[in-house]
């Protein structure tokens, strides 16, 4: 494995760095506690290209398919603001499925303005009574003439209320008998839709809500791929979309390591610098051990990613370790700034907020244990009432 970034990573990593530390880290607090979603920094970000990494030749800056500079760029936003890094997963994932498995129609739609930042898919696949379990989906979607008739109900939708569109997965009936899950795009000014948000400790720009479908009449253009072959389509992406959201909560609480380290070096107790107290300095390089074997194996997912390798259980570890690992290095953080951290004009409590939501996002430490455990030791580890009978 080959460690050191290419010349085309180094300089998008550096532009997105330099960009973010300057005009993204400064605005950060206000803009996490707001409902707003901040449309002209999305732009910007997209304005380097790095929506259109994973997007096809048309539309990548670099000269291929590259999920290694995905990570890059996501981290460096995250060590910036927490919440335009995650904006920012969702698009490269819709842009990837639309560009692969799109018709002319949806590409010709969606595509362009979503790596222009002008527009913004969401991903419709939890509903009330299933997370994880997506194979227990309620939502259908029945043939009808020329066009499909969707009903059901999709909660934990990240950024419906900023969206124009949704991809969301259907159970799908035809003549009667259902074929499998499928995936269609379908835009959120449909008839029969109605959304509804949901008040969130964290992750405020995000715009979580609930989309309830009545009866959604959509063409046969809204379907993504075949019928039934949402599962291959779909959660395939999520094995980029582990590690790129592990790298969230790792560039976050990279920022609160070195703002800390910083910090303990100027502050004075019984005429030493903090820094100098062991109990003070110890935790900063604990964490920074753990951040650092986090980052590591997220671009060693990343990297088996680009280059067609199993990585699938990889995937999982740093969707399970990433994010526990942010979530205790800010925690830490906030205490070793006594009770100035705990104040709310200081960062670290409205980290704690946005980092947990990474805990939480395409499955929680509990499921990636399960995928770990299939993936390594066979499908005898998946939940015993799922088994073949």
């Amino acid at each position: 494995m080959y460690f050191d970034p290419t010349d085309d990573q180094l300089a998008l990593r550096d532009a997105v760095r330099a960009f973010a530390r300057t005009e993204l880290a400064p605005g950060y607090l206000p803009r996490a506690k707001s409902e707003k979603f901040p449309w002209e920094l999305h732009r910007q970000v997209a304005s380097m290209g790095t929506f259109g990494l994973l997007a096809g030749s048309e539309h990548n800056p670099l000269p291929q398919e590259d999920y290694v500079a995905a990570g890059l760029v996501v981290e460096e936003l995250a060590y910036a603001d927490f919440n335009i890094a995650n904006a920012a997963i969702p698009v490269m994932l819709m842009s990837s499925l639309i560009a692969a498995h799109g018709n002319e129609h949806t590409r010709r739609t969606w595509l362009d303005p979503l790596v222009a930042g002008d527009a913004y898919v969401a991903l419709g696949l939890t509903e009330p009574d299933t997370g994880s379990d997506v194979a227990s989906i309620r939502t259908t979607a029945v043939a009808d003439g020329d066009g499909y008739v969707i009903s059901g109900e999709k909660t934990s939708v990240t950024m419906l209320a900023h969206s124009q569109a949704i991809l969301l997965v259907a159970s799908t009936v035809r003549d009667g008998a259902r074929v499998g899950a499928s995936t269609f795009v379908v835009p959120l000014d449909s008839p029969g839709i109605s959304t509804s948000l949901i008040a969130d400790t964290g992750w405020r720009p995000m715009g979580r809500g609930v989309l309830h479908l009545d009866g959604v009449r959509v063409p046969a253009e809204a379907l993504l791929g075949a019928e039934g072959e949402a599962f291959r389509s779909v959660l395939g992406g999520f094995d980029f979309t582990r590690p790129l959201l592990a790298l969230t909560g790792i560039g976050c609480a990279q920022a609160s390591v070195d703002e800390t380290a910083e910090y303990l070096k100027h502050r004075q107790v019984f005429g030493s610098p903090l820094a100098r107290f062991e109990g003070a300095s110890f935790p900063l390089a604990e964490h920074a051990t753990h951040l650092e074997a986090a980052r590591l194996l997220c671009y060693s997912t990343l990297w088996r990613r680009s280059t067609g390798r199993p990585h699938t259980a990889l995937a999982a570890m740093t969707k399970w370790y990433g994010p526990k690992q942010a979530s205790q290095a800010v925690h830490d953080c906030l205490l070793l700034h006594g009770n100035y951290g705990y104040s709310c004009e200081l960062p670290f409590e409205q980290r704690m907020r946005d980092v947990l939501a990474v805990e939480i996002a395409d499955g929680t430490a509990q499921i990636q244990k399960i995928v770990i455990a299939r993936e390594l030791y066979g499908r005898e580890f998946v939940p015993y009432d799922r088994r073949p009978r």
